[in-house]
């Protein structure tokens, strides 16, 4: 009931007289309670009014309130194993066409949200930009600041980490001006900048913003986010050549993960340590923990996990040398894939890699460098330095191995000029 429609010259008081008390009038206007009919047609009488009136505003308040609630249950979807529903939720509801800015400025920026979270980067775009336009015309700088950083979030899976850097870094700025800071939201821009450097094969800056996350995740008790920050450290630990302190950081994330009942994290944490493994020359644990990431990725999802689960024991039995699987799991990785995105195309380009030092042992080399090119292609529209520059200097050896001496100096030449340290940029 609208507070207007009650306050029409008559106090609550004598609105409700003789039967019921002003206490009860405002408990109803405030909606605290639902007015039996019988209220309504005494108010309705002492207003001259039908009681219709009154019927048409509990009919909007009722349909705001479970507006409200699948609004926020959408809200309570957004997770790793249930997005997917949390999607179709937003998209059934923004289809009704019956919800205020502030409403549908919500469900936008959940509906991106959850593409984010199936690895849909470039979809999430559209809804995320909506979500930040209208939070900057209703003024609400949380809901902003949380569009800016799912809109970051999509622009790295799309592709684009120098661009999600950008962004993340212009929104930290914005965090520690702000009175008082958002702590929870400063802490998941760290880490996501640590993914930006790492992507960008800058594995010493990651470290600089995983520490800080730790350290801040340490502070303010957010224990859900550690597995993310220990998983990202022992990134870019191997990345740097130190394995023990990435295997340390791998298997604190994996209990986190295990702790939190996370099979996503599992699988990505076994995912991790059976690289490590394979790396040490353990094939037998790296086929033991791949395995197990398989099964999680087959029930979990999203695709590009399980592409990359395969890809993985693609270059395990590569190490092996068990040719039949490292093909076969490498060409199951690539039909994995559904939708495309940054971490479906690392994982098409891994695989890739596999098949083509799979020709190269059957001595097709022209078949081989036409993958690696393929593939230098992806890691060049990823921005992936490092993984560009090891791939570029499999083109030289293999250039180089066929005499073509020329070609063997262009792309050492190339890879050298990828492989330069850039700006750490670590201006937080």
């Amino acid at each position: 009931m609208r507070e207007a429609r009650i306050a029409s010259g008559i106090s609550q008081a004598e609105l409700g007289a003789p039967y019921f008390t002003r206490a009860h009038v405002s408990a109803i206007e405030l909606g605290k309670i639902r007015p039996a009919m019988r209220s309504l047609e005494h108010m309705a009488k002492k207003l001259d009014k039908p009681a219709s009136y009154f019927l048409d505003d509990a009919d909007t308040e009722r349909a705001r309130g479970e507006r409200e609630l699948e609004i926020a249950s959408i809200g309570g979807l957004l997770t790793f194993t249930s997005a997917a529903d949390a999607l179709r939720r937003a998209e059934k509801l923004l289809d009704t066409g019956d919800l205020s800015v502030r409403e549908t400025c919500r469900v936008r920026l959940y509906a991106g949200s959850a593409l984010n979270l199936v690895h849909r980067g470039r979809d999430a775009i559209k809804p995320l930009t909506i979500a930040q336009r209208l939070a900057g015309e209703l003024g609400d700088e949380p809901l902003k600041r949380g569009a800016d950083y799912q809109l970051a979030v999509a622009t790295r899976i799309a592709g684009n980490p120098r661009g999600a850097r950008e962004m993340l870094e212009a929104l930290l700025r914005r965090i520690e001006m702000a009175k008082p800071p958002d702590q929870f939201m400063r802490l998941r821009v760290l880490i996501t900048l640590g993914g930006c450097a790492q992507d960008l094969g800058e594995p010493q800056a990651a470290t600089t913003y995983y520490q800080q996350a730790l350290e801040w995740s340490s502070e303010i008790g957010d224990l859900a986010r550690i597995a993310f920050i220990h998983q990202g450290l022992g990134n870019a630990y191997r990345a740097l050549g130190d394995h023990d302190a990435a295997v340390g950081h791998y298997q604190k994330a994996l209990a986190s993960a295990e702790l939190g009942r996370d099979f996503v994290g599992v699988l990505i944490m076994r995912n991790a340590l059976a690289v490590i493994a394979a790396d040490a020359g353990r094939i037998e644990a790296a086929y033991e923990h791949v395995a197990r990431a398989i099964e999680i990725a087959r029930v979990s999802g999203p695709a590009a996990y399980l592409a990359h689960c395969y890809a993985t024991r693609a270059e395990v039995a590569l190490k092996a040398k068990d040719s039949t699987l490292a093909r076969a799991s490498a060409e199951a990785a690539i039909a994995a894939v559904a939708e495309r995105g940054a971490d479906a195309d690392r994982a098409i380009a891994g695989a890739t890699l596999v098949l083509a030092e799979l020709d190269l042992r059957d001595g097709e080399p022209a078949r081989a460098e036409r993958r690696m090119r393929e593939v230098a292609a992806t890691y060049k529209t990823l921005d992936a330095k490092a993984e560009l520059g090891d791939v570029l200097m499999r083109l030289s050896r293999s250039s180089k191995k066929r005499g073509d001496l020329r070609a063997a100096e262009r792309y050492a030449s190339q890879a050298y000029a990828v492989a330069r340290p850039g700006s750490a940029n670590l201006e937080v």
